[in-house]
Parts: C-alpha cells; structure tokens; sequence
C-alpha cells in the first residue's frame, strides 16, 4: 500500500516538474481541461464578386493561452484594426497566418502552424470584409477539415 501511494504521489510530482504543457494535456484527456483545436486541414476560396470584387485580407489565429483569447475582437475590422498591437502584446501567446485572397480564387490550401494541434488552444479566422460592419470572427477550433468559402455578401463555412 505504501509503495502505491509513492508511486502516485512521484508521478503527480514529475508532472508538476514537467511543466504546464504536461499539465494541460493530463487534464484535458481526463476531461478537466479544454481539448486541443481538432482542425488539420484549411481550404480557402472565394466567388467571383467576393468581397465586393477586392480581394480579401484573412488572417487565420492561432492561441496558445487563455489571455489571448480573452483579448481577440469579436469582428474582422476590429482584429485588423488591432492587429499590430495584438500581435506585439501577446507574441507567445499567438501565431498568425496572413493570407490575401483575390476575387475569384480557385481553392488552396493553408499551412497551419506546426504547434496548433499539440499546444494550440483555439483557432479563429479574421476576414476583412469591405462592407464597414465587416465580418464576425469565425471559431475554426471544432472542426477537423474545414472550408472557408468566401462569397459576395458572406463567408461560408463547411466541414469536409
């Protein structure tokens, strides 16, 4: 009983020694924590007449804390507004992938960071839409394989 005892209490120890990362994963397989985004592959396209026949600056966030998702607008001009600033503040704590899609565009791929399925907290998607109200930011984290389809008055996205 003893031996058992040490045992788990040496474990729990080297897991606290390890780090947060260590950490996190424990409890989100234990079902404590919040699972790492399930997203491995992004497809981008836009119609032609998109964003008003512009072409379209979307960035694609990745978040590695809970501070830097608590700071993200909640709109496309608002992120592209901010972004300079964002970027400088929470440097660790997010990854940015900048695309400029032209109006039409045929679909491609999109190389996500290397760290966004073992360390990434969330993934969201920035379009800067023309239209001043612009676009709302678009939760990517549930999906697995995704499309993002831009289109003249909106976005659509499907799971493949």
């Amino acid at each position: 009983m003893r031996t058992k005892r040490f045992l788990l209490l040496m474990m729990i120890t080297l897991m606290l020694l390890c780090g947060c990362t260590t950490i996190k994963s424990v409890k989100s397989k234990i079902g404590l924590g919040a699972p790492p985004p399930a997203l491995r592959s992004l497809v981008v396209s836009a119609d032609p007449g998109a964003n008003q026949g512009a072409a379209t600056y979307l960035d694609i966030v990745v978040t590695y804390s809970a501070a830097a998702n608590a700071m993200l607008p909640k709109t496309g001009p608002d992120w592209f507004r901010q972004r300079a600033a964002l970027r400088k503040a929470l440097a660790k704590d997010i990854e940015v992938v900048s695309l400029q899609v032209p109006t039409p565009s045929e679909s491609f791929e999109v190389e996500l960071p290397k760290k966004t399925r073992k360390k990434g907290l969330a993934v969201y998607a920035f379009a800067n839409y023309v239209a001043q109200e612009g676009w709302p930011v678009i939760a990517l984290t549930p999906y697995k394989k995704v499309a993002l389809q831009l289109q003249a008055k909106s976005i659509v996205v499907s799971e493949q």
